[in-house]
């Protein structure tokens, strides 16, 4: 088959002249249009659209742009979804997977075009098949589009052109990556209070009443801390009346600014409160891998390689690329909730592989919650060992610096995912590996213990996520 049989007949039918390029089976549209010597601007491609409503809407525009929803929603007034890929197929009965064609009518599809692609004197595109591209010149795509509405709805991409799966131990494509990282407006600076939070704590100098002074500065954190200070985790019966107190009698200098730090490092960022994805999910999540990775460093009783309150920030911090992704790509991070509530039984990292998105965006999402994460804890200066946790909490083969901090937060996860907690999806649900940290018998024991907590810890999730 080189072209889907209900396109044939529209086109012909529509009187729109085309030729057909045949080719060797070929599922990489990037690369077919390098080795036929096609440019990406003059290549369409189809993206298909939703609102909540569910009305459906194609968007078409070049392979080498980035559509932006949030200009489409604007210029229509309607906030539009991304739809996953088996929500593309349903619509494209007669096509190959991966070879729709950006021709809305005979799939009674409303459609817009990109004006862009008026300019170029040919444009390609597929036609149903993974074995022949379509094209026409300028006056027979005008004809095609004539009773669409054209606008600028996407941007030139700023990274290089791909839609192969993202290679994430290539350093290359990862640098241009974290390049084009730096240069979006959205990215997040350090809030003021954490900055200062980490000034503090990196001073011997610090005093307690130091420590209390500057989270009194922030009513938010300061609520929270105190708190976390009462709460029946830590059994403390008296009276606490400042911050200081909590330092002095509760929870101790390093745990305090441990604390303060995660809930000031949080504000940088505006995402959804509810979904599988949305802060109270990943305040819960944070929460629960933070004291179970404390108990468990306590438990080891290694405190030179596994400091107790160090394994708290790595656990609170560690997958603070969801924050990154949902503040950054609000509309593809509502799909990415979509898809953790439609399929629980995949993990948060299966599904940003094979998200159906295009552009830069998809490159983004690609790299993985843990690579964003880390990369920013790292432009944070935050301390090594937690950056590192958030670059490789997925990494089962992890053999650098801060490798017992990596395995510590990865056993963490693997015991939550038992009780359903976290993201790795139900497929995770193996046997437990504790990596040689800490026998089966004790890892489980500590588990049952913070898991005994669960009203507690699950009230100061929703505090936090507040």
């Amino acid at each position: 088959m080189e072209m889907a049989q209900s396109l044939e007949r529209y086109l012909r039918s529509m009187d729109v002249a085309f030729s057909i390029h045949p080719h060797e089976m070929e599922t990489s549209l990037s690369k077919l249009c390098s080795e036929m010597g096609i440019g990406p601007e003059q290549t369409a491609v189809p993206i298909v659209l939703r609102t909540q409503k569910q009305a459906f809407l194609m968007a078409v525009v070049p392979l080498d742009h980035s559509l932006d929803l949030d200009r489409l929603s604007g210029l229509l007034r309607r906030e539009f979804l991304y739809l996953d890929e088996a929500e593309v197929s349903a619509w494209f009965l007669d096509s190959e997977p991966g070879a729709e064609p950006p021709i809305a009518e005979p799939y009674e599809l409303p459609c817009i075009v990109d004006r862009s692609l008026f300019e170029q004197p040919r444009v390609f595109m597929r036609a149903g098949s993974h074995r022949a591209l379509i094209s026409m010149d300028n006056a027979n795509l005008q004809r095609l589009y004539q009773a669409y509405p054209k606008a600028v709805i996407s941007n030139p991409s700023v990274l290089p052109l791909s839609d192969e799966p993202l290679n994430r131990t290539d350093p290359t494509s990862i640098i241009a990556i974290y390049n084009a990282l730096d240069n979006l407006d959205r990215l997040p600076s350090i809030p003021v209070l954490a900055m200062q939070l980490l000034e503090q704590a990196s001073s011997e100098q610090t005093t307690a009443a130091e420590l209390a002074s500057t989270i009194e500065m922030d009513p938010s954190v300061t609520a929270q801390v105190m708190r976390y200070a009462g709460s029946p985790y830590f059994g403390y019966r008296g009276n606490l009346d400042s911050v200081q107190d909590a330092i002095t009698r509760v929870l101790g200098f390093e745990l305090v600014s441990n604390i303060a730090l995660a809930i000031a490092s949080s504000k940088a960022f505006n995402v959804p409160q509810e979904g599988p994805l949305g802060m109270r999910a990943f305040w819960k999540h944070a929460l629960y891998t933070a004291v179970l990775a404390q108990s468990l460093a306590k438990k080891i009783n290694r405190p030179q390689t596994l400091n107790p309150p160090r394994a708290y920030l790595c656990g609170l911090l560690h997958n603070i690329g969801v924050l990154l992704s949902g503040h950054l790509f609000p509309q593809e991070f509502r799909l990415l909730n979509h898809e953790m509530e439609r399929y629980p039984q995949r993990s948060l990292s299966d599904i940003e592989q094979n998200l159906v998105i295009t552009g830069d965006v998809q490159r983004f999402i690609r790299l993985g919650h843990d690579h964003l994460g880390g990369y920013l804890l790292e432009k944070w200066r935050l301390p090594q060992a937690v950056s590192t946790c958030a670059y490789y909490h997925h990494d089962a083969e992890y053999v650098g610096e801060h490798a017992e901090y990596v395995m510590l937060i990865q056993l963490c996860n693997r015991l939550l995912a038992q009780r359903k907690i976290g993201d790795l999806g139900q497929t995770e649900l193996h046997a437990v590996q504790t990596g040689g940290l800490i026998s089966d018998a004790d890892a489980f024991s500590v588990l049952e213990k913070v898991m005994a907590m669960c009203p507690e810890l699950d009230n100061l999730a929703d505090n936090m996520a507040a």
